[in-house]
């Protein structure tokens, strides 16, 4: 009897450190992006001004890392500050990194025939469970969230555009907005999947356009 118990208790220690070591494997590459993310912002941003308007991202070392890099996007109340990628076609950011290589979080991009300066501009990134990328776009559904933590920033190598979130819906992934690139109002859409498996519905959360400013 007691050799069949200590035998249970070795399989169950054996089955516990199996499950940690498959844990954290599985985590792994969500925290290697992190600090590859916080790695790049140290070089795109070398100041950290009081004012985020007055941000002065470093776009030419951002393009020698990769040149699809187009933009800067600012939503630190979301736990967003990283780039804006647009690739070859609609899909080659979808998973891949800010450096072009296979990644499960994808990069925040635009459409491939998009330009950060349209007057409607879509911004797209996965709703990872983490909180990563847009997985945390989902708290300015919160009516005091948006009110309180309404600012953002949208940086390209000519201007600066300060913007306000404004509200949110819901579409499918085959609405037209998605295939005829509307652009009825000036504003960007931050777009990502509603849930974590593969589901055709998106969550869209709109924002006004505040202010523009020329880049120094």
């Amino acid at each position: 009897m007691k050799k069949s118990r200590w035998i249970l208790c070795i399989l169950l220690l054996f089955l516990g450190a199996t499950c940690f070591f498959l844990a954290e494997k599985s985590r792994q590459p969500f925290a290697d992006a992190k600090k590859r993310g916080e790695a790049l912002k140290e070089i795109a941003v070398p100041e950290e001004p009081v004012d985020a308007g007055e941000r002065e991202i470093d776009f030419a070392a951002l393009k020698k890392i990769n040149p699809d890099i187009v933009g800067w996007l600012y939503l630190p109340q979301i736990g967003v500050d990283g780039p804006i990628l647009t690739g070859e076609t609609d899909e080659t950011y979808l998973a891949r990194d800010f450096e072009g290589n296979a990644s499960e979080l994808g990069s925040i991009f635009t459409f491939a025939d998009a330009k950060l300066s349209d007057r409607q501009v879509y911004l797209f990134a996965h709703n990872m469970a983490s909180g990563q990328m847009f997985g945390s776009l989902k708290k300015f559904q919160d009516p005091g969230f948006r009110k309180k933590y309404p600012d953002g920033c949208l940086y390209t190598p000519e201007r600066t555009k300060r913007f306000r979130i404004t509200g949110w819906e819901y579409k499918t992934a085959d609405d037209p907005c998605f295939s005829v690139r509307e652009q009825k109002a000036a504003g960007i859409a931050f777009v990502t999947c509603v849930g974590y498996f593969r589901t055709t519905q998106r969550l869209v959360v709109h924002a006004e356009i505040t202010e523009e400013q020329l880049a120094f």
